[in-house]
């Protein structure tokens, strides 16, 4: 038996290329594309929908196209955009038609459709109805035929422990889930025995799989859980112990901490009213039945399959592939299930948010952030991503009064403060926005132990630092930066952001130019930092070096349009004049051009000669390049 993460690495990742919706394409009569009523009106408004992730378009084109003609593929599309969205009465419909209908076979033009995506992901949509009517006894036999996907059985699978625990209890359950087969992944058994075992307040043993539990996937959900068992079943010095920890993180964990410490009557110096109302509020169990048990379990995959997709698509811009496009279908549907079990699971509304505004599709981010109630651990980031999605849709007003409406009730928040410091820069507001990011470092230094120090405040200080320089407010951007470097001075952010800087000001150049060295060295296939190396050559006149990186730079990141505009500058300098020309052409292509670059860029065009570099001090740097072409 294997239960490491390698394995769900696999099963998840074997689903990237094929999870694209159901079936193949259907070709229909040319007569019909001009007609929206038709079969092939309804099929291509779906698909270029699709295309474009409006879910809800799809879903409604496909659902008509299937009342026309119900063949397989439509009906799999119409069922994969109704779960995208969340409509679960359609979904079911469809899956009880996929599941009636034999399963397509493959041929060399046609191959078969993910088993997990074709089959096993129908099946789990009927059996999420029977688990958010707690019919533990219906689920059971319904689980009982083998999944057809490694990760449909490793999640079918846990659900079938929590339908025995709901029809039995926690020791049929855990017997249950200790019987896995070899392609079964069981790196969240340890979490789910624990949580079982703590729902029938079995202390010791619970405590033991917990321990486990933290040491597997998904430990902050872990974590979470433990503290509530923590404070229910350990003394009042340990569980304020740990509480008191997790304060001092960052990220997910530090909010659970300060929940715990005010419901537990010793709140942070400065913790609201408000705040304090609502950890009194909090649940202490990460689950409290089966049936959230169950959404839980589609939650730990659905979060994996998520960071997997990001951490493939890191890998792939560090090995000089460039930035691809990601399919997040699979936690999409994942999370949607779980929200359907548990209307009130926080960390499924999370991923649906976070995913639909990674397809731009802000309005239903908006819908799910908005669902994470404020006794959750992850609602200050929710709302921080609400904001951020509201600002997508032109609501930048309805973004800062979410933000200042926050931390009126929790004024211990500092990324919430760094949100707000964004949003006043967006407005010009630098004063207010350089007050904020004082208040984030003030309430970071607070919250933040010796030990985490280094790890936690560099990135408040490089917030501030960041915002003073974009308003040339030097005296406040230099000692920022150098206080950030000086807390991480490995950081690739703060070499390449201070480097940069120093030599578009023209100070300390050679210094300027071994920090971004360093940074590159640190991530030696990043597009921007190689980027702000050639551009460092460029402005110090050494324009052969400057097109050697920037280059590279442009093949690392090819769609970025500053990138290319330099290499065109440099490209100019040396007398590749065509060359500077084919490049400035390419960035009025690129989508999502500002006006500002975009009229640089076009006075070039017209003959206007990009400026030489700041510090050349007369330098050819093209030795004898220069009027070539």
């Amino acid at each position: 038996m294997r239960s490491t993460s390698s394995l769900l690495f696999v099963v998840i990742g074997a689903l990237a290329a094929c999870a694209s919706g159901g079936g193949g394409p259907t070709t229909f009569q040319k007569s019909s594309y001009a007609d929206p009523d038709s079969l092939a009106g309804d099929y291509l408004q779906g698909h270029f929908a699709a295309s474009q992730h409006h879910f809800g378009q799809a879903a409604s084109a496909y659902s008509r196209a299937v009342t026309r003609q119900p063949d397989r593929p439509i009906v799999a599309s119409a069922f994969h955009y109704a779960l995208a969205t969340g409509d679960m009465d359609k979904a079911r419909v469809f899956a009880e038609r996929l599941l009636a209908a034999p399963a397509p076979e493959a041929t060399h033009d046609q191959p078969s459709a993910s088993p997990f995506l074709d089959r096993d992901l129908a099946r789990l949509v009927l059996l999420s109805e029977q688990f958010r009517q707690e019919d533990y006894a219906a689920a059971r036999p319904a689980l009982e035929d083998p999944f057809e996907s490694s990760l449909g059985r490793s999640i079918g699978h846990l659900l079938e422990g929590w339908a025995v625990f709901g029809d039995e209890d926690a020791e049929a359950a855990v017997e249950a889930l200790n019987d896995f087969g070899q392609d079964t992944f069981a790196g969240f058994t340890p979490l789910h025995i624990a949580m079982m075992l703590d729902l029938e307040d079995r202390v010791v043993p619970a405590e033991v799989a917990y321990a486990q539990a933290m040491q597997a996937p998904g430990s902050n959900i872990a974590v979470l859980a433990y503290s509530g068992y923590a404070e229910r079943h350990k003394s009042r010095e340990e569980a304020l112990e740990l509480y008191s920890n997790l304060s001092a993180e960052r990220g997910y964990l530090r909010r659970i901490g300060r929940l715990g410490l005010a419901r537990m009557g010793q709140p942070l110096k400065g913790e609201t009213r408000q705040f304090r109302r609502v950890a009194e509020n909090a649940s202490l169990r990460a689950v409290s039945s089966a049936r959230e048990g169950a959404a839980m379990g589609l939650v730990n995959f659905a979060w994996s399959a998520y960071d997997q997709a990001f951490s493939r698509r890191q890998a792939a811009v560090e090995a000089g592939f460039g930035d691809l496009p990601l399919n997040l279908e699979v936690p999409l549907t994942l999370a949607q299930l779980a929200a359907a079990i548990d209307e009130d699971q926080a960390a499924a509304h999370y991923l649906v948010g976070a995913i639909m505004a990674y397809y731009r599709q802000y309005e239903e981010s908006v819908d799910a952030y908005a669902r994470i109630k404020p006794r959750s651990w992850l609602y200050n980031y929710a709302v921080i991503d609400r904001a951020e999605a509201q600002v997508s849709l032109g609501r930048r007003d309805e973004a800062i009064d979410l933000i200042k409406d926050y931390l009126r009730q929790d004024a211990l928040a500092p990324d919430v403060y760094l949100e707000l410091a964004d949003l006043l820069v967006e407005e010009e507001r630098i004063d207010e926005a350089l007050a904020a990011t004082e208040s984030s470092i003030r309430i970071a230094e607070q919250l933040t132990s010796d030990e985490n120090r280094q790890d936690n405040l560099w990135r408040y200080y490089f917030a501030r630092g960041a915002i003073a320089s974009q308003a040339d407010r030097w005296e406040i951007a230099e000692p920022s930066l150098k206080q950030s470097l000086a807390l991480s001075p490995e950081e690739p952010i703060v070499l390449n952001f201070l480097g940069y800087s120093y030599v578009e000001r023209g100070e300390n150049l050679e210094e300027a130019l071994g920090m971004i060295e360093k940074a590159l060295a640190e991530q030696p296939n990043s597009g921007s930092i190689t980027d702000s190396l050639g551009w460092a050559y460029y402005q110090m006149g050494d324009y052969r070096k400057a097109v050697e990186y920037l280059e590279r730079a442009v093949a690392l990141q090819p769609g970025d349009d500053v990138i290319t505009d330099h290499l065109g500058d440099a490209y100019w300098q040396m007398g590749r004049k065509a060359d500077a020309r084919y490049e400035w052409r390419r960035v009025l292509e690129i989508d999502g051009l500002e006006a500002e670059l975009k009229g640089k860029v076009e006075r070039k065009l017209e003959g206007e000669a990009p400026a030489a570099g700041q510090w050349a001090n007369g330098k050819d740097s093209a030795d004898g390049d220069a009027g070539a072409q």
